[in-house]
C-alpha cells in the first residue's frame, strides 16, 4: 500500500506542476515568442512524461469529467484490471457500465471530491467486464483540463491482499475457535509470566467468566500461593534456559483451592532474532485418569491387604491409609452395629478432635441415619439442615462442614458405617467419591465379617486348646486325689483279708471307721465331679424358687455337723429368720456344704467356724463362712477357682482335698448372677463370702410394673 500511495502522490504532484506551469505560460502569453516557444517545449516534454507514466502504470488510471462522470481517458492498467477497452468505456459513465458494486462508495467519492477536492485510500469493490469482483484501493483529485474540472482516479487492485487478509482472518478465527473450544488449557505468557492469550478452558478452570479477567495477570494473582509460586519458578526456569518441557505431569489448581492433575507442555517463544519473548503452554486435565489409576491402585492394595493381613486392626489401618491417596480421609471412623445390644462400637477411629467413643446407640446421628436408611450420603450444610428440620438427624460430636458416610453392607445385612469428614472446608466430597467409597465399603464389610469369623474361630480354637489343657490337668489332679483314698481303702481291705482272724474287735472297728471315712471322701469327690460334669455339659437344671435363707443354710450344714463335732469345732450360725431369696435349693445347699466342709477341714481341733448372712438395700444377700484355721499363703489364694491349678492340700488331720468343691461353688454362684470372694492370711484363718441377688431380674421387672 505504501508503494501505491507513493506512486499515486508522485503522479498527482507532477500533474499539479504541469497545471501550474501551463497556467504560468498562459499568463505570460504576450512575452517574447522565443520564451513562449521554450515554454511550449517544456510543457510538451512534461506532458509526454505524464502521458508515459499515465499509460504504463500497472494501476488502473482513469479521467472522468466532474460534471457528468463521463470517462475521457483510461490507461492500459484500467483495461488489464477491469477488462474494458477505450472504445468500450470512453464517453460512458461508471454507473452506466455498472462498475461500482457498492454505490455507497461511489457516492462517498463524489461527495468528498466536491467537498475538499480529493479522496485518499478509499477501499471499494468493482465489477469487471466479465462480472468478476475485485477490491480496489482508490485515490482521486480534481484536475483542470482546458478549463474544465475533471477527476483523476488511481486505483490499485488489492484483491489478492484482501483475499489473503480474509484467509488470514478466517484462519485466525478458526484457530481462535479451535483454541477456545479445545478441552485442554491453551495460553501464552510474556517474560513476566503474565497471560497474553488464554482459551475458554483455562478461563473456566480459573473460575472466571471472561478472558479479560485473566489477560494481563499472572498465576500469582489468580491461584493459591503454593501453586502459583511453583508455576512461576518453573516458567522462569524455561525462560532462562530456553529449554521446553514436553508432556509432563503437574498438579493443577482451581480457584476454589481443589487440586487436579494436568499433562502439560511449555515451550519458549522466540522472535526473529532468537530472543525469548514468552512461553506458550498446553495442558490437559488428566484428573479422571489419575483418579482411575489411584482407585485401581487402592483397590489392589486393599485386596492384597485382605489376603495378606491377618489382624483386623492392621487391615483397617491399611485401608484408611489407602483411602487417603484418593480422597481426603484424615478423619475416619468405622462404626459397627451390635444387633443384640443395638449399640455401635468403633473398632477403628481416627479424628483430629474427638476421642474414640464407648459403645453408644448413636441416636439420630448422621451415621445412624446412613445405617438406618442403607443409603450412601454426602452431608452438606443444606442436606443436614433439611434432615434436622424433619427430625431425622441431630448433631453428635464436633460439627464438620464436609461429611460423607456409606453403609458397610454384606450380602445378608448391614453391619455398620464408614465415615470420612473435614472440619475446615465445605463441599470437598463429590458423587464420584461416594461411588468409590460405596464399592470400598462393601469390600470392607465382607472383609470385617470374614476376619471376625476367622478371629472368632481362632479364638475358639485357642480357648478349646486352653480348656482341654485345663481339663487334662484337672483330671490329672482328680485322679491323684482319688488315688490316695482309694489306695488306702484297698490297703485296709487287704489287711482285713490277711489278718482279720488275728485282729481284735477294736482293731477291726478302727479299720472299718477308716474305710468309711475313705469311702465318704471318695463319694463326695465323685458326687462333686458328677455335678461339675453336668454343669459343664449344660444338663444340670436350674430351678430358682422362693426359699427361706435360714432354713436352706441349716439344711446345707446338717450333713457336716457330725464332722465338726468329731474335731471339736465350735459351729456358730448367725442368720436372720426373715430373709427370703429366689434361688436353686440344691445349688445353695451344695455351696454352703462345700464351704463349711472346707472350713472344718482346715481348722484345727477346738477351733471355730461361723456362718452368717445379711441383706442390703441393693437386692443382694451376703453369706459369709469364716474359720479360725490355718489360712492360706497369697500364692495359694491366687490359684483358687482355677481348674488347671493344683490347690488341694491335706486338712489339719490329714483330710483329703481336691479343690473341686470350690470350683462348683463358683459355678453355682455365677449361675445365680452372684460373685464369690475370699479373705485369708496364713495362720489367721479364712473367710469365704458370696453374694447373690435376693430376686431375679424378672421379679424385679414385675415389681416395677
Amino acid at each position: 500500500m505504501d508503494y501505491t500511495r507513493k506512486t499515486r502522490e508522485g503522479l498527482i504532484e507532477e500533474l499539479n506542476d504541469l497545471q501550474k506551469s501551463y497556467n504560468e505560460l498562459k499568463e505570460q502569453f504576450d512575452v517574447d515568442l522565443s520564451l513562449l516557444k521554450l515554454a511550449d517545449e517544456k510543457f510538451s516534454k512534461s506532458e509526454e512524461k505524464f502521458r508515459k507514466a499515465f499509460m504504463t502504470s500497472p494501476d488502473s488510471i482513469n479521467i472522468n469529467r466532474l460534471s457528468d462522470g463521463l470517462y475521457v481517458s483510461i490507461n492500459e492498467g484500467f483495461t488489464k484490471v477491469l477488462g474494458y477497452t477505450e472504445e468500450e468505456i470512453i464517453g460512458k459513465t461508471s454507473v452506466e457500465m455498472d462498475i461500482w458494486v457498492d454505490m455507497e462508495s461511489r457516492d462517498h467519492l463524489v461527495k468528498e471530491i466536491k467537498r475538499i477536492g480529493r479522496v485518499e485510500d478509499l477501499e471499494a469493490r468493482f465489477r469487471k467486464k466479465d462480472g468478476g469482483i475485485i477490491f480496489g484501493l482508490m485515490s482521486a483529485i480534481i484536475i483542470d483540463l482546458d478549463g474544465v474540472p475533471h477527476i483523476l482516479n488511481v486505483t490499485r487492485d488489492i484483491t489478492h491482499i484482501k483475499k489473503t487478509e480474509e484467509t488470514l482472518e478466517s484462519e485466525r478465527n478458526l484457530l481462535r475457535a479451535l483454541i477456545d473450544n479445545m478441552p485442554g488449557r491453551i495460553y501464552a505468557k510474556d517474560t513476566n509470566c503474565r497471560f497474553i492469550i488464554c482459551n475458554q478452558s483455562l478461563v473456566k478452570r480459573m473460575g472466571r467468566s471472561d478472558q479479560s479477567e485473566i489477560i494481563g495477570k499472572s498465576d500469582l494473582d489468580l491461584l493459591p500461593p503454593e501453586l502459583s509460586e511453583q508455576y512461576f519458578r518453573n516458567e522462569q526456569r524455561i525462560l532462562k534456559t530456553g529449554t521446553a518441557q514436553i508432556d509432563y505431569e503437574e498438579t493443577m489448581g482451581n480457584i476454589d483451592g481443589t487440586l487436579r492433575w494436568s499433562r502439560t507442555s511449555k515451550i519458549p517463544i522466540k522472535d526473529s532474532s532468537g530472543n525469548i519473548t514468552g512461553i506458550v503452554g498446553v495442558g490437559y486435565d488428566i484428573t479422571e485418569q489419575k483418579r482411575r489409576e489411584l482407585e485401581s491402585q487402592v483397590l489392589f492394595e486393599i485386596i492384597r491387604g485382605i489376603t495378606t493381613t491377618s489382624n483386623l486392626d492392621e487391615l483397617l489401618k491399611l485401608i484408611h491409609n489407602s483411602l487417603g491417596k484418593v480422597i481426603y480421609a484424615e478423619n475416619c471412623f468405622i462404626a459397627m452395629h451390635d444387633p443384640e445390644t443395638g449399640l455401635f462400637s468403633f473398632p477403628y477411629f481416627v479424628d483430629k478432635f474427638d476421642t474414640t467413643p464407648s459403645p453408644v446407640s448413636m441416636g439420630k446421628s448422621c451415621s445412624a441415619y446412613v445405617f438406618r436408611t442403607v443409603k450412601p450420603l454426602i452431608f452438606s450444610k443444606d442436606v443436614f439442615n433439611e434432615l434436622e428440620r424433619k427430625n431425622e438427624v441431630e448433631l453428635v460430636g464436633s460439627p464438620s462442614p464436609s461429611w460423607i458416610g456409606v453403609p458397610l453392607q454384606t450380602p445378608s445385612r448391614v453391619i455398620g458405617v464408614l465415615v470420612l469428614q473435614h472440619y475446615e472446608k465445605e463441599n470437598i466430597y463429590s458423587e464420584r467419591d461416594l461411588e468409590f467409597l460405596t464399592s470400598i465399603g462393601n469390600q470392607i464389610a465382607i472383609t470385617i465379617e470374614r476376619k471376625k469369623a476367622e478371629e472368632e474361630i481362632l479364638l475358639k480354637n485357642q480357648l478349646l486348646e486352653v480348656v482341654n489343657a485345663e481339663k487334662d490337668k484337672f483330671f490329672s489332679i482328680i485322679a491323684h486325689d482319688l488315688r490316695g483314698p482309694l489306695s488306702a481303702f484297698v490297703e485296709a481291705t487287704q489287711i482285713l483279708i490277711d489278718d482279720i482272724q488275728n485282729m481284735t474287735a477294736n482293731e477291726t472297728r478302727d479299720i472299718a471307721i477308716a474305710m468309711k471315712a475313705d469311702a465318704t471322701n471318695i463319694y463326695r469327690l465323685l458326687e462333686n465331679l458328677l455335678e461339675w460334669s453336668r454343669l459343664q455339659r449344660g444338663v444340670m437344671e436350674f430351678n430358682p424358687k422362693t426359699l427361706n435363707l435360714s432354713k436352706i443354710i441349716g439344711t446345707g450344714i446338717d450333713s457336716v455337723l457330725g464332722t465338726a463335732k468329731t474335731k471339736g469345732i465350735n459351729m456358730e450360725i448367725i442368720v436372720p429368720d426373715g430373709i427370703d431369696i429366689t434361688a436353686d435349693k440344691h445349688m445353695i445347699e451344695s455351696i454352703v456344704r462345700n464351704l463349711v466342709t472346707n472350713a472344718i477341714k482346715f481348722t484345727p481341733r477346738n477351733g471355730k467356724v461361723t456362718v452368717s448372712a445379711s441383706s442390703d438395700q441393693e437386692n443382694y444377700v451376703e453369706i459369709r463362712v469364716s474359720d479360725s484355721g490355718i489360712g492360706m499363703t497369697p500364692e495359694l489364694k491366687g490359684k483358687l477357682f482355677r481348674i488347671n491349678e493344683k490347690t488341694s492340700r491335706p486338712g489339719t488331720e490329714g483330710e483329703p482335698s481336691s479343690g473341686l468343691g470350690l470350683l462348683l461353688c463358683k459355678e453355682f454362684i455365677e449361675k445365680h448372677n452372684g460373685k464369690i470372694m475370699v479373705e485369708s492370711a496364713e495362720g489367721k484363718g479364712t473367710t469365704f463370702c458370696f453374694a447373690i441377688p435376693v430376686k431375679t431380674e424378672r421379679q424385679l421387672d414385675e415389681d416395677k410394673t
